[in-house]
């Protein structure tokens, strides 16, 4: 990534500065012994890398995909627990990777993922859905929730709400 971020750094300023893709730098042209700074004239011309033969295959698993999403904070009234990694599904969408937050110790929980940002409260055995947009600011889905008997992982939204259902944490 930092090379590709050079590359299109020494590009945007290599008529100013004369800039190299070698080891270097972009933050500044740096002077010279006699302390002026190089000119296109006198800046080295970019030098080719040699070509680098791809690594061989291993059998090692590739490294774990990091979030692609900020999960919304939550304030600490809330009663949050340790956040963990999970699999989620919302209504139709496909499963997708998402942080788990448990609240208040009642069995409620926050689902931050890729265009996901959902709080189910329990109360009684049934929940209300909640679309989050930061640590005070929440707004009622609508519709009431009940644990699905066949997959408890899931809540199943009753049938005279147009929110989305199922919500499953895996």
């Amino acid at each position: 990534m930092r090379m590709m971020i050079l590359a299109a750094a020494c590009t945007a300023a290599l008529a100013i500065t004369g800039c190299s893709q070698a080891e270097s730098s972009v933050d500044a042209p740096t002077a010279d012994a006699s302390g002026t700074a190089p000119t296109k004239a006198s800046a080295p011309e970019p030098t080719a890398k040699p070509a680098v033969a791809p690594p061989a295959p291993t059998s090692a698993k590739p490294p774990a995909q990091t979030a692609a999403y900020t999960p919304v904070p939550i304030s600490a009234e809330d009663q949050p627990g340790r956040a963990r990694q999970i699999r989620c599904q919302v209504g139709t969408d496909p499963e997708t990777n998402c942080t788990f937050t448990p609240l208040f110790g009642d069995g409620s929980f926050q689902l931050d993922g890729p265009d996901i940002a959902y709080r189910m409260v329990i109360s009684d055995g049934e929940g209300g859905l909640f679309a989050v947009f930061g640590p005070e600011d929440r707004v009622p889905v609508g519709g009431t929730y009940r644990r699905d008997a066949r997959d408890r992982a899931c809540w199943i939204a009753n049938e005279s709400t147009p929110a989305p259902s199922p919500i499953c944490a895996r």
